[in-house]
């Protein structure tokens, strides 16, 4: 079977992305905690009963908090567009800083329109950890079919980047 032909896609996570991923890390922080506190104050002797208000209040600040603390750390973080490049026979990540990392791209999640993407490099020392690569078709439309191919059909050969 032959490789998939050569394709290049960038993308960013961008401003929605960006909202979606800190809202859904509050949520996620939220609904641990409402459901964690009446457990935790029933240990307690002695402590007041957890009123609905009282955890719908909790919940909601560590919501936002969370929420707030991912959102900055996203801001910091945010390295720019990066681009995940096909050439037939490697996979290569091209940070905008001009860094270029040779390794393997696993499609972890196909929406149609949205891919999640698993980058191994293949570092010597094996000290570089996996970058996740949110896609959206919206970035580059035109090459959107390409690069679904080309992840859908590659296979990994002997000596790549998985454990």
């Amino acid at each position: 079977m032959r490789a998939p032909p050569p394709v290049e896609f960038s993308g960013s996570l961008g401003l929605p992305g960006r909202v979606s991923l800190a809202s859904l890390v509050g949520a996620t922080a939220a609904v641990l905690v409402a459901w964690a506190l009446p457990h935790a104050a029933a240990q307690w002797d002695g402590s007041p009963a957890v009123t609905p208000l009282l955890q719908g209040g909790v919940a909601l600040a560590v919501a936002v908090t969370t929420s707030g603390a991912f959102w900055l750390e996203l801001r910091r973080s945010d390295d720019g567009a990066r681009t995940l490049r096909w050439d037939g026979q490697d996979w290569m990540l091209l940070a905008a800083g001009g860094e270029s990392l040779c390794g393997d791209a696993t499609l972890m999640l196909d929406l149609g329109p949205w891919m999640l993407v698993r980058f191994r490099p293949t570092a010597p020392s094996g000290v570089r950890a996996a970058a996740w690569l949110g896609l959206t078709a919206g970035a580059d439309a035109s090459r959107w079919a390409a690069l679904r191919g080309a992840l859908w059909n590659w296979r990994a050969a002997r000596g790549d980047a998985r454990p």
